[in-house]
């Protein structure tokens, strides 16, 4: 089992709707007063642009966002979605000078451009789009409709800057973004792994457990408990030194990883020369082959030992338990079997494995 560290933000979706009924209000709430400034032959238009083409391209952003993939959908629909709320207010300064020979306000292409990429927090890369596909919009209007006579290179060149300056903006508040996700997902991995063996530390391991054993309550699927301890570790560690004990007790971890290394296999250090495992979809035949696997590993590496009560050779001593759970079953319970089972091996004369079978344990 692998660290289980978020690679992706999902979205807030509740966030995101309530940023887009605001978006809706404000777009609302500019109505009475434009209104009152246009002439009545261009109410129409206004009413087009703005309840007919920009609050219904809201509307949809709003209804998107309750579909089950719309996570997937969130970073292409949000930036085309801004783009045409952008240039339904182009068509309407293009129905102003038209119509009227008015020139209504552009700056609003701006503050769209500014709501989407800090308020609805549009990436970089569409950001970037939406900017290029607004200038075009913006030039192209320059260049067919002289509205703004003389000044017309200046409004572009205004705009331009504009999103010049939110791009940087947007650039730098992603790139900070990812190396907060960053830091983040490494002390959340410094907070889980034992930093000696590289395994789940206890803390994590329990989480983990409670996990594991849900799904298999949930599945039918039989779980395995195995507690490994080595023997007579504080002889070998008082006789050869700290660091000869790190280099056992690294080993000990390397052999567990090797043998329980699927998916569905948890690996921990629970503290001291003592580990855990556990492991979904065994049987007890086969949990106890791995138990078995684990002892063999020691007497191939032939690690010397022979410190006060020690061995010849360094051991463990593994107590296991592999049995079918339901909702009621308690992961303590499981442990205190395990944890019975290893005291039975020791009690037998250590670098052995003991199964406790349905919670009882194993005859001699």
């Amino acid at each position: 089992m692998y660290m289980d560290v978020p690679s992706k933000t999902s979205v807030n979706l509740k966030k995101l709707r309530i940023t887009l009924s605001m978006g809706g209000l404000l777009i609302l709430s500019f109505i009475g007063i434009d209104l009152l400034l246009l002439p009545e032959v261009l109410h129409q238009a206004y009413y087009i642009s703005r309840l007919g083409m920009q609050f219904p391209f809201l509307l949809t952003l709003y209804l998107l966002t309750f579909l089950s993939n719309y996570n997937a959908l969130h970073k292409h629909v949000l930036w085309l979605g801004v783009l045409g709320i952008t240039y339904a207010n182009f068509w309407l300064l293009v129905q102003c000078w038209t119509q009227a020979g008015l020139v209504f306000a552009w700056e609003g292409t701006l503050l769209y451009g500014l709501f989407g990429m800090f308020i609805l927090r549009i990436n970089f890369i569409y950001s970037l789009m939406y900017a290029v596909l607004s200038l075009v919009g913006f030039a192209w209007i320059i260049i067919h409709y002289p509205m703004y006579g003389e000044l017309g290179s200046i409004k572009f060149g205004f705009l331009l800057c504009g999103f010049a300056v939110s791009l940087v903006g947007v650039k730098q508040i992603e790139s900070g973004f990812k190396r907060f996700q960053q830091v983040n997902k490494k002390l959340l991995y410094l907070n889980q792994i034992d930093p000696l063996t590289e395994l789940y530390n206890r803390g994590a391991m329990e989480q983990n457990f409670q996990r594991m054993l849900s799904i298999a309550a949930r599945t039918n699927t039989r779980i395995s408990v195995f507690i490994v301890d080595l023997d007579n570790f504080k002889d070998f560690n008082d006789g050869y030194g700290h660091l000869r004990g790190d280099d056992v007790i690294q080993l000990q971890a390397q052999i567990l990883r090797q043998i329980f290394n699927r998916e569905t296999d948890m690996v921990a250090r629970f503290g001291g020369e003592e580990f855990v495992v556990v492991s979904l979809g065994n049987t007890t035949a086969e949990s106890e082959a791995q138990a078995a696997r684990v002892l063999a590993a020691w007497q191939q590496n032939n690690v010397a030992h022979g410190k006060g009560k020690g061995q010849r050779i360094v051991s463990c001593s593994i107590g296991l338990i592999n049995t079918e759970v339901n909702k009621s079953t308690e992961k303590e319970r499981l442990f205190e079997m395990a944890d019975s089972a290893l005291y039975e091996a020791k009690k037998r004369g250590r670098a052995r494995y003991v199964s406790a079978i349905s919670c009882e344990l194993a005859p001699a």
